[in-house]
C-alpha cells in the first residue's frame, strides 16, 4: 500500500470487491468538488461517465454511496479547509524580525496562504526530514550574513528585475515564465504542471517502446508522483512557516537589506509570477515589463522546487528500476523529452500589453530535455528568473569540502547541497519510491 489512513469502514454496505475501486475514486472526486466548486457539474458529469465505464454502478447506487462516504471520510473537509480557511494562521512580528516574510509593497493585502498546512496535516508516506534553515537565518531573532545569501541577493536582484536591462537573458525569461503555473484561469498550479511532463513520458515511452511498461506499473508510479507531490506541499509548507526557516521574498528582501547583506533598493520590483489570462496589474502596480507580483506564502524552500523534484525523482528512479533508462555515474538521466507549457502553447494569454496596449497569445514553444534532473533544475532557477525566488531557495551546490553549501547551480545530482526544495523534494521522493518496490540500489545511485 502506499498511503497509509483509515480502514474501509466495515458499517458501509457495497465497499466489498471492486467496490473498493469506488472508495479510492471517490475520495478523489470528492477532493476536486471541494476544490472546484464552480466546475460541479463538469465533475459529476466525469464521475457519472467514469462509473458507466467500468460498470460500477450509477450516482446513488449503494455501492457508489459508500464509495463517496469513504471518499469523504479519507479527505474530509478539513484539509482546504486548513488552506483556504486559515490564512490568518501567521502574522508577522511588528515590526518584521530579520527575514521574516511580509506582504510586498505592491500587494498590502495579499495575505498568507497556508500557515498551518505543513504543521496541522499529517504527511500521507514520507516522515518530515531534517531539513536545514536557508543561508544567514540562525533562529528567529538571529541572522548571521554570509558570503552565499549575498551571492543569491546579487543574482535575483539582476536576473529577476522587473526587465531585461540588468543582464536577464530572454532565453532566461521564457524558462521563468515556462514553468510558472502560478494558478492562473486555464493552468491552474504547478503540481498540474509536473504531472503533465510525467505522463507526457510515459505516453512517450509507451509510443517508442512495445510494452514497455504495464498499465498496473503505470498507474503505481503516477499515485507515486502524486502522493509524492502531496508530501511535498506538507514539508515545504511546514518551513516556510517555521520561525528558524523562513525567508522573505525578494521585493522585501532588496529593498529592506542592510550594509553588509546586500544594496537596499527602495524601488526594486521582480519581474513577477506569470498572470496568465489574466489582467496584470492594477493601475497602482504596473510595471516596465512584467506584473511585478509575488506568491502569498514565504520564499524557502521553493514550493515549485519541491513539488517538481519530488515528483521527477519519482519518475527517474521508476523507469531506471524498470530498465527504461539509466543512470550515469554522477547521477544526472537519460531520459529525453519533448515539453510544451500551457504558458507558451499558443493560445493562453500573457498579461503585459503589447505596443498597442492590447494583449496577445504568447507563443507555441516546445522545449526539449536531454534529462529529467535538467528539468528539475530548470524548474528550480525559473523562480530566480522571474524575481519571486532566491537561489538557495530551489537549489545549491554542496561545496568540495563537504561542510556545508555553496552559491552555484550543481551540474548534477553528486554535486547538490541539502539547501533548498530541490534536495527536500528528492528525499521526499526516495521514501515513496521505496514504497512502490524500486530497490535501495537503484535510490542510492539517483539519490538526491
Amino acid at each position: 500500500m502506499l498511503v497509509s489512513g483509515p480502514p474501509v469502514p466495515l458499517g458501509l454496505p457495497g465497499l466489498a470487491g471492486n467496490s473498493v475501486i469506488v472508495a479510492a475514486a471517490a475520495a478523489g472526486f470528492q477532493t476536486l468538488l471541494l476544490r472546484y466548486p464552480r466546475q460541479t457539474g463538469l465533475l459529476n458529469t466525469a464521475w457519472t461517465e467514469w462509473l458507466q465505464l467500468f460498470n460500477l454502478g450509477a450516482i446513488g447506487s449503494v455501492a457508489e454511496a459508500a464509495g463517496r462516504a469513504y471518499g469523504l471520510g479519507v479527505h474530509g473537509l478539513g484539509l482546504l479547509d486548513l488552506y483556504h480557511g486559515r490564512r490568518g494562521a501567521y502574522s508577522p512580528s511588528s515590526p518584521p524580525e530579520p527575514y521574516q516574510h511580509t506582504a510586498p509593497p505592491n500587494e498590502p493585502g495579499q495575505g498568507y496562504a497556508g500557515g498551518a498546512w505543513g504543521e496541522e496535516v499529517t504527511p500521507l508516506v514520507a516522515p518530515r526530514p531534517a531539513f536545514p534553515p536557508p543561508p544567514g537565518r540562525i533562529s528567529p531573532t538571529v541572522v548571521d550574513d554570509t558570503q552565499h545569501y549575498r551571492d543569491d541577493f546579487a543574482k535575483v536582484a539582476d536576473l529577476g528585475f522587473d526587465d531585461r536591462s540588468r543582464g536577464r537573458t530572454a532565453e532566461q525569461e521564457l524558462i521563468g515564465i515556462y514553468w510558472g503555473y502560478d494558478g492562473p484561469p486555464e493552468l491552474g498550479t504547478p503540481p498540474r504542471l509536473y504531472m503533465q511532463v510525467v505522463l507526457g513520458i510515459l505516453d512517450d515511452i509507451d509510443a517508442r517502446r512495445l510494452n514497455a511498461l504495464s498499465v498496473d506499473e503505470e498507474l503505481a508510479v503516477v499515485a507515486a508522483c502524486a502522493v509524492a507531490m502531496a508530501d511535498a506541499g506538507i514539508h515545504a509548507w511546514f518551513y516556510k512557516y517555521s520561525p528558524d526557516h523562513m525567508m522573505w521574498r525578494p521585493i522585501v528582501g532588496i529593498r529592506s537589506a542592510e550594509p553588509g547583506n546586500g544594496t537596499a533598493e527602495p524601488g526594486w520590483f521582480p519581474l513577477g509570477r506569470p498572470d496568465t489570462n489574466q489582467s496584470g496589474t492594477n493601475p497602482s502596480q504596473i510595471r516596465l515589463a512584467g506584473t511585478g507580483l509575488t506568491p502569498d506564502f514565504p520564499a524557502y524552500p521553493s514550493g515549485h522546487a519541491t513539488f517538481g523534484a519530488a515528483a521527477f525523482h519519482v519518475l527517474r528512479l521508476f523507469l531506471v528500476e524498470k530498465k527504461q533508462a539509466t543512470f550515469r555515474p554522477n547521477g544526472t538521466d537519460n531520459i529525453d523529452f519533448d515539453f510544451v507549457s500551457d504558458e507558451y502553447n499558443g493560445r493562453n494569454i500573457d498579461p503585459r500589453p503589447n505596443d498597442s496596449g492590447g494583449k496577445d497569445p504568447r507563443p507555441l514553444v516546445t522545449r526539449r530535455y536531454a534529462s529529467l534532473w535538467k528539468a528539475i533544475v530548470d524548474n528550480s532557477i525559473s523562480r530566480v528568473y522571474i524575481g519571486v525566488h532566491w537561489e538557495f531557495d530551489g537549489i545549491t551546490k554542496r561545496n568540495s569540502a563537504d561542510n556545508g553549501d555553496e552559491f552555484g547551480v550543481p551540474l548534477s545530482p553528486s554535486e547538490l547541497g541539502h539547501t533548498g526544495g530541490v534536495w527536500l523534494g528528492g528525499q521526499i521522493a526516495n521514501v515513496v519510491a521505496a514504497g512502490i518496490g524500486v530497490s535501495a540500489p537503484t535510490i542510492t545511485a539517483g539519490r538526491m
